[in-house]
């Protein structure tokens, strides 16, 4: 960012007092640079040192902007832009100041007024008109390097891989297809998620293709060869948002073309929209994850594709409500979320740090205040740019090439619609974007209908107090002081997790101790101490040793409690340590997990040992029957061979199959449920043996997979051939029971359809051997399956916590799996898909349990 254009417009003075603040400006573009282009900078920002770089960063346009204030160059938007922005500023200090979580509030409100003062700093850096193409041509080139960085880093870490998998699958006999279903072959490099990717080129594609159209020669190459990497960037991250702004970017671009074309316009209006119908047809052709899409909205079984996005945005709106005229506070949705997540959610969306859509989270975070402000932004932007079209004809030529700004609102157009379905303001590339391209258009509308010395009588440099500076400084300097012990305890908790990483526990537990203690309010560090103390506990064989890891375990994790409440991680972890020492103080901490988070798998099964071990059998049965009823294939479990569990297997199984069949009853409006009860209750007849019965389930309501298992149980000549993608992995099991010479081969295959993964050995063994030694492939499933035990992982625990330095926790609780029934025939016992139905029907019976439980 140099200065030597500034001379036609501006005074000599301000060409040199402009100069000072240079570096300044250049520190907050290489900032801005550095994060748009580091690999997985997203997770990055979350991680030490990197969180200590990018609070630098921010540092760094509040000091540019202070030194223009110096220099008296600032410039206010103007255009009653400045109103919104003073709204926003009020409302951001009203609804920290009452947030029920305020420090993470103060520390994500810093960070909005950092944006802010970018953008007025910017604002008045481009009060010299020469600069704004000079910006949005270094932009152009910026969203260029993102690209190409983008293809190289997922052709070189997940699709070139993710093709050698395939063709090693391949070798086994199972041709499996390139997968966008799957989030991790989806494209998000470099930014960390393939919906920040698809939301940057939505801001990026309108310049680069605006670029392309105003620059001639080699130049207009680079552009269109970018516009076309894009696109091909963007079909990489399978972003039905971004999709979705494509189209109607290419609806603007009709509107335009039909505006200015004087070919007949009925007929090119049926070529746009034959073009567009073609190009959402060819996307859901080479697109298995929009083709799945569009298939489960028609079926009413969009499952998660859909219902995690209607979760966050009730828990939203649930949110926003509760706090009216505050919000919850920026930065709280994380520790508010569970809180407010409604019931009926199932084992959807159990846990977001942002809530997929833009307008929920403003919503959620300023309430009334978002409304005003995102309405008043949109109402002004859109008569601004109205009014900029309108005079296009009658004035001179702008200062900007009026394509370029057409562009930036073509983009500002699509990525409001992309918003509705992702939020991401709190992403430095793309808030750093939007930045950009607000400030160019704030000039650019300031001088829309001004000469040049108008434009100094109409919006001359501030005038300041000599002190307004300083004044500055020294509330800058109080926001460092505040944040010192903040990034201290970062620092402080990294070296702990490293030294974890070392088995040296004593170093681990001293530098997250003094975390804790520079910064209380974040549950990051107790609850990272307690559930690392405690899991160490659980493997050392020293009794006394156990006892006090366990202890300390115990002790961390009611102080992670404090700090954030309404997170279920902390109190099932609590539970789980507590189940042996105190029953009692164990069901309590289950009650609240399960009162947070109803479906979570295992929580009511705990529930229910530590009701049993205070002598509750009745309560007990009913907990395990609800944890039952939710994950039907838990029946399947060798842990029901325990001595102190088979004793209450029937009863439960009894009592699962009664309410599902009064749950039928109930149930009889929404056919998508009555056909999942259907399924599971045959699936449950079948397990117990109950033949017959399962029939009548199956025959109306069965797959092709379930119908040949029951064909095989009573002994009837079957064919394994099934047409179905989603049963192959049954159906090569069965073909594997029908023939005894080739199992190795078709249980791999099974194996990989299953997983997509290679068989371990021993896995891979023992399911030849258990088949081997069955006399039926009943006997298999039932009586000889091979098991296997592990813990589920917590994933993505540190960047939901906004901290990523340690590492992902897992459960407690040691999950014993049949391996057949889990891999190859977990269709027989679906876990009921996302409907809110099946919850509704439960809740009485769940918060009956749960309150007496409670209070008693």
């Amino acid at each position: 960012m140099t200065d030597s254009d500034s001379e036609p417009l501006s005074s000599k003075s301000l060409a040199q007092s402009s100069s000072k603040g240079s570096l300044l400006g250049l520190l907050t573009a290489a900032f801005y640079v550095l994060f748009t282009l580091l690999p997985d900078s997203n997770t990055a920002m979350v991680e030490w040192p990197w969180v200590l770089f990018w609070q630098v960063g921010l540092l760094c346009p509040v000091l540019w902007l202070l030194g223009i204030i110096w220099q008296k160059q600032f410039c206010w938007s103007g255009n009653r832009l400045d109103w919104v922005v003073g709204v926003l500023v009020i409302g951001l200090v009203f609804s920290t100041s009452l947030a029920p979580f305020p420090m993470q509030a103060r520390w994500y409100g810093w960070a909005t007024i950092c944006f802010l003062a970018a953008l007025y700093a910017l604002n008045s850096w481009l009060e010299v008109p020469q600069r704004r193409v000079r910006l949005l041509v270094g932009q152009g080139y910026l969203s260029l390097a993102l690209i190409l960085v983008s293809l190289l880093l997922w052709s070189s870490q997940t699709f070139l891989p993710e093709l050698g998998r395939l063709q090693e699958f391949r070798q086994y006999g199972v041709s499996l297809p390139y997968d966008f279903s799957n989030i991790g072959l989806r494209n998000g490099a470099p930014i960390g998620h393939q919906n920040y990717v698809a939301g940057y080129l939505v801001l990026a594609l309108p310049l680069l293709l605006g670029l392309g159209i105003f620059q001639a020669g080699w130049k207009r190459w680079i552009w269109l060869a970018g516009v076309g990497l894009g696109l091909v960037a963007l079909y990489t991250t399978s972003s039905r948002g971004g999709w979705l702004a494509v189209v109607l970017l290419f609806v603007i671009g009709l509107a335009a073309f039909l505006w200015h074309n004087k070919l007949p316009r009925r007929w090119l209006g049926i070529m746009g929209l034959a073009g567009i119908a073609l190009l959402v047809l060819l996307l859901l052709l080479v697109n298995s994850r929009l083709r799945s899409l569009l298939t489960g909205f028609f079926t009413g079984q969009g499952g998660g594709e859909l219902a995690y996005r209607l979760i966050t945005v009730t828990t939203g709106w649930k949110m926003g409500l509760s706090h009216l005229f505050s919000g919850g506070g920026v930065g709280n949705v994380p520790l508010l979320y569970q809180k407010y997540r409604p019931t009926w959610a199932g084992r959807e969306a159990e846990l977001h740090y942002q809530l997929h859509s833009t307008p929920a989270q403003l919503w959620a975070e300023l309430g009334l205040w978002a409304v005003v402000v995102t309405v008043g932004a949109i109402a002004l932007l859109t008569f601004l740019a109205l009014r900029w079209w309108r005079f296009l004809s009658t004035q001179p030529a702008p200062p900007t090439p009026p394509l370029l700004i057409g562009c930036l609102l073509s983009s500002l157009g699509a990525y409001a619609i992309f918003s509705l379905t992702d939020y991401q303001l709190d992403n430095i590339p793309i808030s750093g974007t939007l930045v950009i391209y607000l400030a160019v258009l704030a000039a650019e509308f300031r001088h829309l209908e001004l000469t040049r010395q108008e434009i100094r009588n109409q919006n001359p440099p501030l005038e300041t107090h000599p002190s307004l500076p300083f004044a500055g400084l020294g509330l800058l300097l109080a926001i460092v002081l505040w944040l010192f012990p903040i990034h201290r305890a970062w620092m402080l908790s990294s070296q702990g997790f490293a030294a974890l990483s070392r088995n040296d526990v004593n170093t681990f537990a001293q530098r997250l101790t003094q975390a804790y203690q520079l910064a209380p309010w974040e549950a990051y560090y107790p609850y990272q101490l307690g559930w690392n103390l405690g899991n160490l506990g659980l493997q050392v064989n020293d009794t006394n040793q156990q006892q006090v890891l366990i202890g300390d375990g115990i002790s961390w994790l009611k102080r992670g409690i404090e700090a954030s409440p309404y997170q279920e991680f902390g109190h099932t972890n609590l539970a789980w340590l507590l189940l042996n020492r105190d029953p009692k103080a164990a069901s309590q901490a289950f009650v609240h997990s399960a009162q947070l988070v109803p479906a979570k798998r295992g929580v009511f099964y705990g529930l229910g040992l530590s009701l049993l071990a205070q002598g509750k059998k009745d309560w007990a049965i009913a907990a395990m029957t609800l944890e039952t009823l939710r994950d039907p294939l838990f029946i399947t479990s060798p842990l029901w061979k325990l001595p102190d569990l088979q004793p209450l297997y029937r009863q439960i199984v009894s009592q699962i199959e009664a309410k599902y069949t009064a749950l039928l009853e109930q149930a009889q409006n929404s056919p998508v449920l009555t056909y999942q009860l259907h399924q599971i209750r045959g699936g449950l007849r079948w397990w117990l043996g109950n033949l017959a019965a399962a029939r009548i389930d199956w025959e109306t309501y069965g797959t092709p997979l379930s119908q040949r298992v029951l064909d095989l149980t009573e002994g009837k000549t079957v064919n394994p051939a099934i047409a179905q993608p989603d049963f192959a992995a049954g159906a090569l099991a069965i073909s594997a029971w029908l023939n005894p010479s080739q199992r190795r081969e078709l249980l791999s295959q099974a194996w990989i359809t299953a997983t997509r993964t290679l068989p371990p050995a021993d896995i891979l063994q023992q399911l030849v051997e258990t088949m081997n030694r069955s006399s039926t492939l009943d006997q298999w499933l039932k009586q000889n399956a091979p098991s296997q035990q592990y813990r589920r992982s917590r994933v993505g625990f540190g960047v939901l916590s906004r901290h990523a330095d340690g590492p992902a926790p897992v459960d407690f609780l040691t999950v014993i799996e049949n391996i057949p029934m889990t891999h190859f025939f977990s269709s027989l016992l679906p876990s009921p898909e996302f409907a809110p139905e099946f919850d509704t029907l439960l809740r009485k019976e769940r918060e009956s349990l749960l309150k007496a439980i409670e209070n008693g």
